[in-house]
């Protein structure tokens, strides 16, 4: 049987007439995106209707009920409570789905008719800021702009306000979003027509996908976009405003914010073109072949980046990912990493002091960026006010290290007492969630909120005495006076003893089994408790929004600090790896040669018992032992030390210590893997082909400083062709040239 006989099957010639609400309620609704589910505040209640009650209610698992819509008859509803909706947001936005915020801006008692409803925010999968989150990789939105084999790449985590844009070839698409692992994407209409990403998107990434036409993506608007965001004088001010694909990309980001957000995105840094000789490339082979943040089997642990990762807050954790997919290239900045590392790792004792301090450390970052967009409540307060309160003791300890690193770490770590008493003086231990239902504000704050809030408890009081008052004089012993939204306080009588009400006594409500009754007294009370308490709430918020306005004028030196401090974090990290691990300093050179001793497999070995693994060597140069050709049986460890040697030279160019007796590791500027095979047949391509594929890609993009791991060439055909193939590659590597003089890549394979 169906219960809703009306629900999405009328046409738009027949569509019966909604009650006024349902009016205002479609109205909205058409104005939004389609994969956007509306949240329409009534009351205390978030509700949906129609095609998004039917949908939301089967993925948050919520009773789906009815309400009549007119000559719709009854429609499906669902709701979840205002004060405890960010869960079920969560979990929609999770599904890829936006939510939009829709709230009563209008009086409801004031209201003669419909109250006044509008959209206050649309939150997407990489608009969710609403929930402090556990450590993690960030959590991007990226926009794509592309011009034949050109692309462009903007990408921003705004929990944190960091924006980035880079230049790159189209055929690098893959392994970039790989790599960022956005939770939305925004694409032109007829990028989304052209490019095969759009699949690889869906299905890999599991993102959001946002279209706009293609004027959205025009430099000009882009241009025009930026100025306004940052109040640039020309967008010649920007590093990049000769760059027409990257002022497109980032235009359609803020346009994306401004079409969703609604509120101030202050917090946001100006975007940093980066170059692409800035870091290593990693494509999305490496990146899978070497588990680096995800196993093979789709899990995070048995990863590089789980048996590296012992930061302690999420602005560590973030930075880490960043570091560990896109590792330095330059000797001098890798060596300023290795600097303060060994000086942590020399001194214990400060590492642990310093790693003491920082546990338990809010996520600052996305703590400055909710204040900004107004989604932070007055625990964000509380958390930002106890870090603070550690700022001394950390800045004492940062005294103690002397490399330009740490120098320029406490250079950003510092503080700031004003806002520490502030806080200190204006919010309660432990405030509620919700901003609008009081409880917010110490006593001793405000004079104003004092005076109210005796009122409040003068009334209180006096409603307690009535009460004794009233039982003595009329002898109901179970007479109560009570309190509802609807009629305020009133006197419940039950229905056994309405005998004995007095004559002065005025009906006000029937119940099954008692009656409400007022007396002009009460009446006079209730008034004054009733404003008083609304009053309340009301400056608290006010107070409240004005401590968050005195704090967001320091918004940029927070910011800094807060990614100071996770900079500080990583270090102290890979302090403690070096430590507890028996990890040493790699030497990194400008040369080519890459020599390891004692080499052993970081997680691997982190899964045995300690001294189980068996230590290998590896000496590797473009000249003379530029290949490395590894046989043996089946379980011997080939693919192992194959990788163990990426992994080692990958973990020298983030500045961490590494898991070895000793190491020379010359700069490596691509690692490519060929790592086992399966078939693409949906595509017409056999497992011979794709490993084909691939083998060609890599001969073809490889330079003198690339890192070339090739396990198993030839394996998806014949002993006799598949050994004549190797032979080949091998040949090939070994003799041709990839760059000036006789530099080859270096290159293992089995």
């Amino acid at each position: 049987m169906d219960l809703f006989p009306n629900t999405l099957t009328q046409g738009p010639s027949s569509e019966p007439k909604l009650s006024p609400m349902m009016e205002q309620y479609r109205s909205i609704k058409k104005s939004l995106p389609r994969d956007a589910i509306l949240f329409f505040r009534l009351g205390d209640f978030y509700e949906m209707f129609f095609e998004d009650a039917l949908r939301a209610s089967e993925i948050l698992n919520i009773t789906l009920t009815g309400r009549e819509g007119g000559e719709a008859g009854r429609v499906p509803m669902c709701g979840v409570p205002y004060h405890s909706f960010q869960g079920y947001v969560r979990t929609l936005v999770d599904h890829n789905l936006k939510v939009a915020i829709c709230e009563q801006i209008g009086d409801p008692k004031a209201a003669k008719g419909i109250v006044e409803r509008k959209i206050t925010r649309i939150i997407s999968p990489a608009t969710y800021l609403e929930e402090e989150q556990k450590k993690q990789a960030p959590e991007y939105m990226a926009a794509l702009a592309m011009d034949g084999t050109s692309a462009a790449l903007a990408y921003l985590d705004l929990g944190t306000g960091e924006f980035f844009v880079r230049e790159l070839e189209s055929e690098r698409l893959f392994g970039e979003f790989s790599i960022l692992s956005p939770r939305e994407v925004i694409l032109s209409r007829s990028a989304f027509e052209k490019t095969p990403l759009v699949s690889f998107i869906k299905e890999n990434l599991n993102a959001g996908i946002t279209l706009y036409e293609d004027w959205v993506f025009e430099p000009e608007e882009g241009a025009r976009l930026l100025k306004e965001a940052f109040s640039l004088a020309s967008e010649r001010s920007l590093s990049f405003h000769h760059r027409p694909l990257a002022l497109a990309a980032c235009g359609a980001i803020f346009y994306y914010l401004r079409d969703h957000l609604h509120s101030s995105l202050g917090h946001i840094r100006p975007p940093r073109l980066l170059d692409a000789g800035q870091s290593m490339v990693l494509d999305r082979e490496a990146l899978r072949s070497l588990e680096l943040v995800e196993s093979l089997s789709g899990k995070k642990e048995g990863t590089l980046l789980a048996c590296v990762d012992q930061t302690l807050t999420s602005m560590g954790s973030r930075i880490l990912y960043q570091w560990l997919t896109q590792p330095l290239v330059s000797v001098p900045k890798i060596e300023a990493r290795q600097d303060s590392v060994a000086e942590l790792a020399a001194g214990p004792g400060l590492m642990q002091s310093l790693r003491a301090l920082l546990s338990g450390v809010k996520d600052m970052e996305r703590t400055m960026s909710r204040l900004n967009c107004g989604v932070a409540n007055a625990r964000d307060l509380v958390n930002l006010g106890v870090f603070l309160e550690r700022v001394p003791q950390i800045r004492a300890e940062l005294a103690k290290l002397r490399t330009p690193l740490f120098r320029e770490i406490a250079g950003n770590v510092k503080e700031f007492p004003e806002i520490q008493s502030l806080i200190g003086r204006a919010i309660v231990e432990a405030p509620p969630l919700g901003l609008k239902d009081g409880g917010l504000i110490r006593d001793g704050y405000s004079t104003a909120l004092d005076e109210l809030r005796g009122i409040s408890k003068n009334g209180k009081n006096w409603i307690l005495d009535f009460e004794k008052r009233e039982i003595e004089r009329t002898g109901i012993r179970s007479l109560k006076v009570k309190y509802s939204q609807v009629f305020g306080y009133t006197i419940e009588v039950s229905n056994a003893n309405r005998n004995l009400v007095p004559v002065d006594y005025t009906r006000k409500q029937t119940l099954a089994n008692a009656e409400r009754f007022i007396v002009p007294e009460l009446k006079t009370w209730d008034e004054k408790i009733s404003g008083a308490e609304e009053k309340i709430r009301s400056l608290e918020f006010q107070i409240f929004s004005e401590v968050r306005e005195t704090i967001l004028k320091d918004l940029a030196p927070l910011q800094e600090m807060a990614r100071a401090i996770g900079t500080l974090d990583v270090l102290a990290a890979f302090a403690l790896n070096a430590a507890q691990k028996n990890w040493v300093r790699p030497k990194v050179t400008e040369g080519i040669e890459l020599e390891i001793r004692g080499g052993r497999h970081p997680v691997v070995e982190a899964m045995l018992q300690a001294g189980k693994f068996v230590e290998n060597d590896t000496r590797l140069d473009g000249k003379t032992q530029q290949l490395v050709i590894l046989t043996g049986p089946n379980m011997a460890g080939k693919s192992t030390y194959i990788r163990q040697t990426a992994q080692i030279a990958l973990l020298a160019q983030t500045g961490s210590f590494v898991p070895a007796a000793s190491a020379v590791i010359g700069i490596v500027d691509r690692i490519f893997t060929r790592i086992g095979a399966s078939d693409n047949l949906a595509q017409g391509e056999s497992t011979f082909m794709v490993e084909m594929l691939e083998t060609a890609r890599i001969l073809q993009g490889a330079s003198e400083r690339s890192l070339l791991i090739l396990d198993e060439v030839g394996r998806g055909t014949s002993t006799f062709d598949g050994v004549s193939i190797a032979w080949a590659i091998c040949e090939y590597l070994a003799q041709g040239k990839f760059g000036p003089g006789l530099c080859l890549p270096r290159t293992i394979t089995s």
